[in-house]
C-alpha cells in the first residue's frame, strides 16, 4: 500500500502519532485523569517512518490552554498546530 501512494516503505499512522501526542498531554498536564482532558487538535505535518524517535513538546498558552507538536530526531515536525484543552 504504501509503494502505491507514493513511500518507498510503510509510514506509521498519522492517529498513532497523533494518540502518543494526546498520552503526553494526558499524562503530563492531567496527571494521567481523562477526565481532564477536554479536547485536542493538531495538523498531521509530515508522515512518521519505521524508527523514527518522536518527541512532544507543549506551552501552556492560557489557563486551561496549550500548544502541542511534535518532532522526529532531526526536528522535522510531524504534527503542528496543536491546541489541547484541559480542565
Amino acid at each position: 500500500m504504501a509503494k502505491m501512494v507514493g513511500y518507498a516503505k510503510p509510514i506509521l499512522h498519522g492517529l498513532c502519532t497523533f494518540g502518543f501526542a494526546g498520552r503526553a498531554v494526558l499524562n503530563s498536564v492531567c496527571g494521567g485523569d481523562a477526565k481532564k482532558f477536554k479536547s485536542f487538535g493538531a495538523r498531521f505535518a509530515k508522515p512518521v517512518m519505521p524508527g523514527d524517535t518522536l518527541t512532544t513538546e507543549g506551552w501552556q498558552v492560557a489557563g486551561g490552554q496549550y500548544a502541542v507538536r511534535v518532532t522526529t530526531q532531526d526536528g522535522t515536525v510531524v504534527l503542528s498546530n496543536g491546541v489541547a484543552e484541559v480542565a
